[in-house]
């Protein structure tokens, strides 16, 4: 059912657990099967320097949980913007079983809202900042 890259991905992951006063949380629920993925990230001088992920689901998404994780760190926001389902794909050695091909759309869509989650706290930030 699964290929090998995401059989050793699913029982080796990287970057699993959470980030403690993490600059931005992101979080996708698919209400089809019930998925839910968070990632966290912490952000240094407009680069993420870490990201961790929660996840309750397949192997499936968690493999594509962690290659999205891992694909966020050493990266510039704007660079983890870009990052796409078809990377996180690729990185699962490039197939998926048909019943889970939304994983990696939904592990791509977690990587954006980390970001915007990461920015929306900033600008507030900002803005209390400039009351001051």
């Amino acid at each position: 059912m699964y290929n090998k890259t995401i059989l050793d991905i699913f029982y080796n992951p990287q970057n699993v657990g959470v980030i403690k006063g993490a600059n931005g949380v992101g979080k996708v629920v698919d209400d089809t099967c019930g998925e839910i993925v968070k990632i966290y990230i912490s952000v240094q001088d407009n680069k993420v320097v870490d990201a961790k992920f929660q996840t309750f689901g397949s192997p499936a998404i968690i493999a594509a949980a962690s290659v999205a994780a891992s694909l966020m760190i050493d990266k510039t926001l704007d660079e983890c913007l870009i990052i796409t389902s078809t990377q996180i794909l690729e990185k699962l050695g490039g197939s998926l079983p048909a019943s889970k091909k939304y994983v990696c759309p939904l592990a791509e869509s977690v990587v954006k809202n980390a970001v915007a989650n990461y920015n929306k706290k900033k600008d507030r930030k900002n803005d209390t900042d400039d009351e001051e």
